[in-house]
Formats: structure tokens, sequence, C-alpha cells
């Protein structure tokens, strides 16, 4: 991660400069990315996250390793809403060296904060996704030590939210 001159984090890997940072819009300014907003409407317009309303972040709910293919040994946060997999690098889960994944929405993890669960489902690519060798076409339960198969890429599935830890129950605590 790199912070650039206003205080923004974001990946260079993915990003040449600042994606929040506007170019031609002056030096040291930030401007918004949708006309109106952060002029005071509070969050009119913006969708944000249930976890990320409550608690003012968008926290980790639980991570892909990558087991096997080109990245391997390498972790993916997944947060709560929908987590896009593909190969494109605005996708959440971006397996950028794996070219036999589709480009965007190959698969699709989903965390339901409202009823703290997750679901993989196929995306909208050309690429099967294989969850346990198994073939997923529809929307299935997702369950700790899974394996999601895209391309030559096999996830393993480590949920953080479940029965034992969920964010919401974290913030009632500190009250």
């Amino acid at each position: 991660m790199k912070q650039c001159d206003n205080g923004h984090f974001y990946d260079e890997a993915r990003f040449d400069s600042c994606p929040y940072c506007q170019e031609g819009a002056g030096v040291g300014k930030t401007v918004a990315a949708v006309p109106g907003y952060g002029t005071g409407e509070a969050d009119r317009g913006k969708t944000v996250g249930i976890i990320q309303k409550k608690i003012g972040i968008d926290p980790a709910v639980g991570f892909l390793i990558c087991i096997k293919g080109p990245h391997r040994g390498e972790d993916f946060k997944l947060c709560a809403g929908r987590n896009f997999i593909g190969r494109a690098s605005a996708m959440d889960v971006s397996l950028t060296d794996d070219d036999t994944v589709s480009r965007e929405s190959h698969a699709l993890v989903s965390y339901d904060a409202k009823h703290n669960r997750f679901t993989l489902s196929p995306g909208q690519g050309r690429g099967i996704t294989y969850c346990n060798d198994e073939q997923v076409e529809v929307a299935k339960p997702l369950h700790a030590y899974d394996i999601i198969e895209v391309g030559k890429s096999r996830l393993l599935f480590l949920p953080l939210c479940g029965e034992n830890f969920r964010w919401d129950d974290e913030e009632q605590n500190e009250d």
C-alpha cells in the first residue's frame, strides 16, 4: 500500500497514481468522483455496506488463500457484501496472473451481515466455478475450509465472521 500526498492509501501494483485524487483538479486537491458528493449531504446517493455504516470502516469478514495456481500463497480479504473474483485488477479478488480466469466476475463470494452467512455464486464470465470439486450453478452456502476453484487457481475459504464472532457483537461489547 502506498499513501499519496493527500493521505489516501492505494495499491501501487494496481494503480499508477492515487485513484481518489483526480488529475487536473489542482495540486493537493481531492475532488468527488460524483458531482455533489461530499457537499455535506451525509452520504446522499452513496451505497455503504451495513458493517461499514455501523462502525465506520470496511473490515475483513473472511479471507481467500490461494493454495494452488499462479497466485499460490497470496491471501485476499473479503468484506461484507459482494466480493467479485476475476482477472481484472478492479476485481475484489484479482487473479491477474491466471489467464484461465474470466476477466470480470468469474465468481462471487458474498457475506450477508444481516443473516451472518457466506455464499458462493457463479459469475457472469464464461469460466466454470467449482466448490469442493462440484460445479457451482446457483448460489450455495460457503463453509470454512471449502475449496473454490476458478481457472487454474484453488482458493481456500477462511471465514472470520460466523458463530463465534461478528462485527455487530464486537461493537455492542464496546458500549
